[in-house]
C-alpha cells in the first residue's frame, strides 16, 4: 500500500512539475525575447534561438517555486478528497506521507546544483556566441531603423546602411557600407569628448588572427572576433578643434563578450581557476596591464634620467626615423618629462635619421624647449583611446626650433609621435601575473628602495582591491547556487506541510502562506549573496539564515499537523 501511495503522489507531483515549470519558464524567456524583438534588435529567425538559449537559465529562478506550488496542490487535492485522511488511519505515518517530496526535492535539489555549476553558464555561453556571431546583423537592423549603434566607446548613426559582397578567399566575416555618417564619443561623465561627420564609412567583421600585428596586441585570443572601422571625408570636432582626414581607419575593437567577466556565468571549474589566476577576469587583467604600463614608464623615465645626467643621449626610434636627443637634464613634471638645454649651448640637440630604402637623410634641430609625453597615445587616429598594449609610445614636443641644414629654417613648433626607447621594459613585465606584479609594486608603495610613486601605488592599491573583490564576488555566487539548491528541497515540503496543515482554506490561499516565506528566502539568499561580495565570509550567516527560516517554518507545521 505504501509504495501505491508513493507512485501515486510522485506521478501526480512531477506531471504537475513539469506543467507548471513549461508555463513559467515560457512566460518569462518570452518577456525576456519580446523586447529586442520589438526594438528591432533581433530578427525573427534570431529570437527564436535566443528564445530557446535563454530557456535553461530560467530554470534556475522558476523552478523552486514551481516545485513549491506542485507540492501544494498535489497535497491540496488528496486533502480536499479525504485521501490523506484514510492514509492516516490506515496507520501511515505524516512522514512517511512526505517521504516523495523528501525525494523529489533531493533530486531537484542536485538538478538545480548541476543545472547553476555546469548547464546554465554552458548556455549562457551559447547565448554569447550568438550575440558575437549575429552583432553586425543586430547593429545593422538598429542602423536601418534610425537608431543609433555603439561600437566600442563610439555612438554611430547613419542614413543608409548596405551589405556588401564578400570574396570567396577573405578573412572578412561580414562587410557594411554606410553612408551620411554621424558619431558621438562622451567621457565618463556623459560629456562629449569627440563628436563628427563622414561622408562614407565601412564597417568589416573579421578574426582577430587577420588583424596587422599591431593591431592583433590588443587580442588575447585570437580566435575572438574584432570590429574595424574604416572612414571616408571625416571630419572630427575634439574639444572644439576640427581635423579632417580623407581616409582613415580606427583600431580593431573587440566585439563585446557579455558574460566573460562575471563569475555566475562561469561553471563551477571555471570559477575554481580564478582562485589560483584571477587575470582570467578581464576586469583584473586591465588594472594588472595598467600597473605594469606605470611601473615600466617609471622604469623608462629613470633609466633616460641617467643616461642625461651622465652626458648620453636619448635615442628614440619610430618605424623608419630614429630621434637622438641631447639634453642637459631631465626632469619630471605631471604628465610629462621635461628636458632642459645643455648649459654651454642654451639649446636641446636633437638629430633626426630618417632611414629610406638604400640611404637615409638626418635634419639637426637645436630647440629652446622640449617635452616628452610619455606613455602616449601610439596612433594619431582618433578613436585610439590607448596605445597597443605591449608597447610604451611617447610623443616628443619641441618648441623654439632651429633647423640647421644646407638653409637655416626657424619653425614654432612640432611634434614627433609614437616614439618608443630601444629597450622597453613593458615586455617583460607585461608577462608577469597579478600577484608578481603586486610584488614588483611593493618598493613604490612603501617608499623604501626607490622614490615614492603616488601613481604605481594608486594602481597597486586598485588591483589588490579588484582581486579580494572577485574573491569575495567567488565565494558569495558558489554559496548562493548551493543556498538555491537546498531552498529548492525545503519549499517542496513547506508546499506539502501547508497544505496539510490548511485542508480546508483555498488552493491559492494555501500556496500564498508557502510562497511567502519561500520568497523571503529568496529574498536573503539575494541579500545575502550581495553582502558577501561586499564584507566576505562574515556575511555567510546572512546568505544562509533565509533556509534556516524557511526550516523553521516547515518544521512547525509539521509538527502541528502531526499533533492534531
Amino acid at each position: 500500500m505504501l509504495w501505491t501511495l508513493w507512485r501515486s503522489i510522485l506521478f501526480e507531483f512531477w506531471r504537475m512539475l513539469l506543467i507548471t515549470t513549461a508555463v513559467v519558464v515560457a512566460a518569462i524567456a518570452f518577456a525576456t525575447t519580446v523586447k529586442p524583438l520589438a526594438d528591432g534588435s533581433l530578427t525573427f529567425d534570431q529570437a527564436f534561438r535566443f528564445l530557446g538559449y535563454a530557456i535553461p537559465p530560467m530554470l534556475a529562478y522558476a523552478l523552486p517555486f514551481a516545485a513549491g506550488f506542485s507540492a501544494t496542490m498535489t497535497y491540496h487535492r488528496m486533502v480536499s478528497e479525504n485521501e490523506l485522511t484514510a492514509t492516516f488511519a490506515s496507520g501511515i505515518s505524516h512522514k512517511q506521507v512526505l517521504f516523495p517530496m523528501l525525494v523529489s526535492g533531493i533530486i531537484l535539489a542536485g538538478s538545480l546544483v548541476a543545472l547553476n555549476n555546469q548547464v546554465i553558464p554552458r548556455f549562457l555561453q551559447r547565448m554569447e556566441e550568438m550575440v558575437t556571431r549575429d552583432f553586425a546583423k543586430i547593429l545593422v537592423n538598429a542602423l536601418s531603423q534610425g537608431q543609433s549603434a555603439m561600437i566600442g566607446n563610439t555612438e554611430l548613426h547613419a542614413d543608409r546602411v548596405e551589405e556588401l559582397a564578400i570574396a570567396k578567399d577573405s578573412p572578412i566575416q561580414q562587410q557594411f557600407l554606410l553612408g551620411g555618417v554621424a558619431m558621438v564619443e562622451a567621457e565618463d561623465d556623459g560629456s562629449i569628448r569627440i563628436d563628427g561627420t563622414a561622408a562614407r564609412a565601412w564597417i568589416l567583421m573579421l578574426p582577430a588572427w587577420a588583424l596587422q600585428p599591431e593591431q592583433r596586441a590588443r587580442f588575447t585570443d585570437d580566435n575572438s572576433t574584432a570590429i574595424v572601422m574604416k572612414f571616408e571625408d571625416l571630419t572630427i570636432n575634439e574639444q572644439g578643434d576640427a581635423v579632417a582626414w580623407e581616409e582613415i581607419t580606427s583600431p580593431a575593437i573587440p566585439i563585446p563578450r557579455v558574460f566573460k567577466d562575471d563569475p555566475k556565468f562561469m561553471t563551477a571549474s571555471e570559477m575554481k581557476q580564478l582562485e589560483d589566476n584571477p587575470d582570467l577576469m578581464n576586469f583584473v587583467d586591465d588594472w594588472r596591464i595598467a600597473l605594469a604600463r606605470a611601473i615600466a614608464s617609471d622604469q623608462t623615465y629613470r633609466t633616460l634620467q641617467s643616461q642625461v645626467s651622465s652626458g648620453q643621449p636619448i635615442i628614440l626610434t619610430s618605424g623608419s626615423q630614429t630621434i637622438t636627443i641631447l639634453a642637459g637634464a631631465l626632469r619630471s613634471a605631471p604628465g610629462q618629462w621635461i628636458l632642459d638645454p645643455i648649459a654651454s649651448t642654451n639649446a636641446i640637440e636633437i638629430e633626426v635619421t630618417t632611414h629610406h630604402a638604400n640611404s637615409q637623410s638626418t635634419d639637426r634641430l637645436r630647440a629652446q624647449s622640449a617635452t616628452i609625453n610619455p606613455d602616449a597615445s601610439a596612433s594619431v587616429d582618433p578613436f585610439d583611446s590607448q596605445s597597443a598594449p605591449n608597447r610604451l609610445a611617447m610623443d616628443l614636443n619641441l618648441s623654439n626650433i632651429t633647423i640647421e641644414n644646407e638653409i637655416t629654417t626657424e619653425i614654432a613648433q612640432t611634434q614627433y609621435s609614437s616614439l618608443h626607447v630601444p629597450s622597453d621594459p613593458l615586455p617583460d613585465l607585461l608577462k608577469n601575473n597579478s600577484a608578481q606584479m603586486l610584488s614588483i609594486s611593493t618598493n613604490y608603495r612603501n617608499n623604501t628602495s626607490v622614490q615614492y610613486n603616488g601613481q604605481i601605488a594608486a594602481l597597486a592599491a586598485q588591483l589588490e582591491y579588484e582581486i579580494n573583490s572577485l574573491s569575495r564576488e567567488v565565494l558569495s555566487k558558489v554559496h548562493e547556487r548551493y543556498a538555491f539548491a537546498v531552498a529548492c528541497l525545503i519549499m517542496v515540503l513547506a508546499g506539502g506541510v501547508t497544505a496539510m496543515r490548511l485542508k480546508h482554506a483555498q488552493p491559492l490561499m494555501i500556496y500564498l502562506w508557502s510562497f511567502f516565506p519561500a520568497l523571503l528566502t529568496i529574498l536573503f539568499i539575494a541579500g545575502g549573496q550581495q553582502a558577501v561580495h561586499k564584507s566576505g565570509s562574515p556575511a555567510l550567516p546572512l546568505l544562509w539564515s533565509g533556509i534556516l527560516l524557511i526550516t523553521l517554518y516547515t518544521l512547525n507545521a509539521l509538527r502541528k499537523v502531526a499533533k492534531h
